[in-house]
């Protein structure tokens, strides 16, 4: 799968931000659920406006890892710190930090009683208490972002797996976040839909936007990406730039996945 992407505009933008504060750091963090450890020590800092791939195969602890960082997860050992705010159980203004990184699904939970407009008007209207006609007007300049705005007034079973995680992309951005979390967002789609969904992905990295992807989605990875990790077992065994992860990685483990993957 070939992706149209040019890196030269947003790597001035990256590299005017390298002095920046993090978008996200996390500090030899590790997470149980009940005996069993999903995360074993993990560090990772990601500076604002990089495009962080995680990879790895199922069980490895990536989709935990981002749920972390807005807290859809507890970790339990560590530090999490988004936006200079640190991720503490229980902590005030959670809300805040959830606003400031938007998610989306694997599944794409939308509301199906609820039409695409409506979907991405609620937070606004209810949380953020935006008046419905500038909520709209938000929503339908989102909607016209990942290029679905003509099918506003539809409900959820009325599109197809593509249109709707276009759809929740929207809706994430509708909160105006800083940093944009990906689980896996096209595993749930046909083959055929995948594409829609990746190109949504890149118009968001070529904007700058920063990003962190759980994704098998390698061609997009190689493309778009600053840096790849690889996970296995709870922890990150290899971090690189795309051309070294992909041509020459270090690690007999990175090795083995994508000679899977790939061939």
């Amino acid at each position: 799968m070939a992706f149209e992407f040019t890196k030269s505009a947003t790597v001035v933008q990256f590299n005017e931000k390298a002095n920046s504060q993090p978008a996200v750091t996390i500090e030899d963090v590790s997470k149980w659920f009940g005996t069993f450890q999903a995360l074993h020590n993990v560090s990772l800092t990601v500076a604002a406006g990089e495009r962080l791939v995680i990879c790895g195969p199922s069980g490895s602890g990536k989709s935990t890892l981002i749920r972390c960082i807005n807290q859809l997860e507890e970790h339990q050992e560590g530090r999490i710190v988004v936006n200079g705010t640190e991720l503490r159980p229980g902590m005030k203004g959670l809300a805040n930090v959830r606003r400031d990184a938007g998610m989306v699904f694997q599944q794409f939970n939308l509301f199906p009683h609820l039409s695409v407009l409506d979907n991405c008007t609620l937070a606004l209207r209810r949380a953020r208490k935006i008046p419905r006609d500038a909520a709209n007007q938000i929503a339908m300049e989102k909607l016209e972002r990942v290029r679905i705005a003509e099918q506003a007034n539809k409900h959820p079973r009325q599109l197809s797996g593509g249109q709707q995680q276009r759809v929740a992309i929207a809706r994430a951005l509708c909160i105006m976040p800083k940093i944009m979390l990906f689980d896996e967002p096209t595993s749930a789609l046909d083959p055929e839909m995948v594409k829609e969904v990746l190109d949504v992905m890149t118009t968001l990295a070529k904007d700058g936007m920063t990003m962190i992807c759980v994704t098998h989605e390698m061609g997009f990875a190689r493309e778009v990406a600053d840096r790849v990790v690889f996970m296995d077992k709870g922890a990150v065994i290899e971090e690189a730039a795309p051309q070294k992860f992909f041509s020459s990685p270090e690690h007999v483990r990175t090795q083995q996945f994508l000679k899977q993957l790939l061939h």
